[in-house]
């Protein structure tokens, strides 16, 4: 409140208050005003800035809770995004590829969802960013893993209709080994070991002892056994039907004739190094409609998925061509 003033009258010998102008009293009380609001302002920095009720220290605390958990959230959601490419590589390149079917198209995969906004519940809240992108990561896994399931499904179908091809497909390694450090080249260009001329493998190489047992690696019936002239040395080919041919090279000894028929797991040769070759070893290749491809994804019988990333792992870090 503004203190009332007076003043003496020398004609009436009395004080009588002072009364303002309406000017006046309209600059008093937007500087009463100015001073209370600037002195409120001051008060309520130095007590957020130095001072926190229990309340704002609950509400602070709640915050960076909330931050941690995101940032968990978060890595949480990379996690299992990375193991459904997995599983979606594997979908498309192992398990469709033996039963023949396409792979899942990427536009079928990554679809989104049609319709209007669908997160505008979570509009106009604090953290309403972090709300929406974790809320469409989360949607775009959902649907990817819907449409995973549905093609794992009709690999499935195809599995029980087709035993005998499951029996017939190359599914084991063609050599009894554990260390893949015995693995001693893979599919793929690579210097030749001859003339160091890039050159395209294409098969796998396991290295061992002379003699040591080589297996067939699906049912089939043997169409080559003998020796050949184009640098293989002593070479089998098996032929699996369903379009699928293995064939088997550098052999010391062959086991089998030709028209054979062979099962999942027999012995057909000894290991050997016939032929072009720079030291005992087999070379491997898998043939689907008499087109080579990678070996690496038809193991699945006997190794189990961590030996899988251990063998890859062995091979991307050293490679010794020996044919």
């Amino acid at each position: 409140m503004f203190k009332v003033k007076y003043y003496f009258d020398d004609n009436t010998l009395t004080f009588k208050r002072v009364r303002l102008v309406k000017k006046q009293k309209i600059v008093r009380l937007v500087s009463f005003l100015v001073v209370t609001i600037t002195a409120a302002f001051l008060l309520n920095f130095i007590l957020s800035t130095y001072f926190t009720t229990p309340k704002l220290s609950k509400i602070i605390n709640n915050r960076y809770e909330l931050i941690i958990k995101y940032d968990l959230l978060q890595d949480k959601l990379a996690e299992v995004n990375t193991v459904l490419k997995d599983m979606q590589h594997r979908d498309d390149n192992l398990y469709r590829t033996i039963f023949e079917l396409d792979p899942v198209p990427s536009t079928v995969r990554m679809a989104g969802f049609g319709g209007s906004n669908r997160y505008t519940e979570l509009e106009g809240y604090d953290y309403s960013e972090m709300m929406i992108e974790s809320c469409k990561k989360m949607d775009a896994i959902s649907k990817q893993l819907v449409v995973q399931s549905k093609s794992f499904d009709v690999v499935i179908d195809y599995a029980k209709n087709k035993e005998k091809m499951l029996a017939c497909i190359p599914a084991i390694q063609p050599v009894a080994i554990k260390d893949f450090d015995r693995i001693s080249d893979y599919f793929g260009m690579r210097s030749d070991p001859f003339n160091n001329s890039s050159t395209m493998h294409y098969g796998m190489d396991f290295t061992g002892p002379e003699g040591a047992d080589v297996f067939a690696t699906g049912d089939g019936v043997v169409v080559e056994a003998g020796y050949s002239l184009f640098g293989y040395g002593n070479r089998l080919t098996i032929d699996h039907g369903f379009g699928y041919k293995t064939v088997y090279a550098h052999l010391n000894e062959i086991s089998v004739e030709n028209g054979q028929k062979i099962k999942r797991g027999d012995v057909i040769g000894k290991l050997g190094n016939t032929g072009r070759s720079t030291g005992t070893h087999l070379h491997y290749e898998v043939r689907l409609y008499d087109k080579p491809i990678d070996p690496i994804n038809f193991y699945f019988n006997d190794i189990t998925a961590e030996e899988y990333d251990e063998m890859i792992l062995a091979l991307s870090k050293r490679r010794t061509p020996m044919d």
